[in-house]
């Protein structure tokens, strides 16, 4: 029997061959897909290893690469914005993702609203917001990783709870001294 797309990205643990399949699945469905998802898949994956988070990383990290499949590069469609996550979640439903994997998806942003919010979601949202943050966009320059980091707490996330905040405030300040 042949292996459905969510089966076989899934099964794959190889972060490199997760990438293969990504590009292979931009060029064959037109999905979103590119450098900043691998750069925000990658503090996932960073951080669940390096804080030693209770979660099956390699359904995170797939989450990550997949969480912004209908995503638009125009950042000033507030509409698309808003609608891109639950729109992800539905594609990704129909590609055979497990109902709740496709919930952890849509949940890595709030425009949803859909709760209880999953523990993963929590830490899609911040790989998410502050990879992003960290990123040059045509409206701005990348934010220094101090400042995407207070922004992320005081601005993005004020009036959220976010499980994982303090977690990722002392990931980053570890990678921070790594990186010294």
């Amino acid at each position: 029997m042949e292996q459905s797309i969510s089966e076989y990205i899934l099964s794959e643990k190889d972060f490199g061959k997760k990438i293969e399949i990504m590009n292979y699945l931009k060029r064959k469905t037109g999905i979103f897909f590119d450098n900043s998802v691998i750069f925000k898949a990658l503090i996932t994956k960073m951080f669940i290893e390096v804080m030693n988070i209770d979660v099956d990383e390699n359904e995170v990290v797939t989450a990550m690469l997949l969480c912004q499949c209908k995503k638009i590069n125009n950042a000033q469609d507030i509409k698309k914005i808003e609608s891109y996550a639950k729109e992800s979640a539905e594609y990704l439903e129909s590609l055979g993702f497990s109902r709740d994997f496709c919930i952890m998806c849509e949940q890595h942003n709030r425009y949803s609203n859909n709760y209880p919010r999953k523990k993963e979601s929590d830490i899609l949202e911040l790989a998410d917001q502050f990879g992003g943050m960290l990123l040059d966009r045509p409206e701005r320059i990348a934010f220094p990783i101090e400042e995407a980091l207070i922004l992320l707490e005081t601005r993005n996330l004020k009036n959220c709870n976010n499980i994982y905040m303090a977690d990722f405030k002392k990931f980053i300040n570890i990678a921070k001294e790594i990186k010294a």
